[in-house]
């Protein structure tokens, strides 16, 4: 059985917290804040356009680019809307994750290579953790409070 293709998604600036949840949930999202509309059009590609610019979705629509509007907060009720129309189910996965800053991909490190970047406090709390592999982001990431937040907004949907 041939596993079907993870969409992956561009988002206007009017997306900035659903563009970190879906980078959390494994998906690939660029983040468009400062573009004009059309270099998001450009950038579209296969990548499936959410806004809520009526105009640019329908601009995206006679380009036939995939364009959604996924509504307004509260974020759970953007992250249902976008699981009916895509027939998915959203999984909280820190192997597929991605890193909320930047979009690339996180991998496993060993403790002692992110003490110095994770408060102590968690540090000595947790003993699994995830570091963006952008060598210039390195962001660290680890199943702390946020992620009972995380996984509580997505039993919601």
């Amino acid at each position: 059985m041939v596993e079907k293709a993870r969409p992956t998604f561009i988002l206007d600036g009017m997306f900035g917290s659903l563009a970190r949840w879906l980078r959390l949930l494994g998906y690939d999202t660029i983040f468009c804040n400062d573009w004009v509309d059309d270099d998001i059009l450009l950038a579209t590609g296969d990548r499936i356009l959410l806004t809520r610019d009526k105009e640019l979705i329908t601009r995206a629509h006679r380009r036939g680019l995939k364009a959604f509007n996924p509504g307004s907060r509260p974020i759970a009720a953007m992250l249902r809307r976008l699981q009916e129309y895509l027939g998915i189910t959203f999984v909280l996965n820190p192997s597929t994750s991605r890193c909320s800053l930047c979009n690339a991909r996180l991998a496993h490190a060993l403790p002692e290579e992110v003490k110095e970047r994770v408060p102590p406090r968690s540090f000595h709390q947790h003993t699994l953790y995830w570091q963006c592999t952008n060598p210039d982001c390195r962001q660290v990431y680890w199943q702390g409070r946020h992620w009972q937040r995380i996984q509580a907004t997505l039993n919601k949907i």
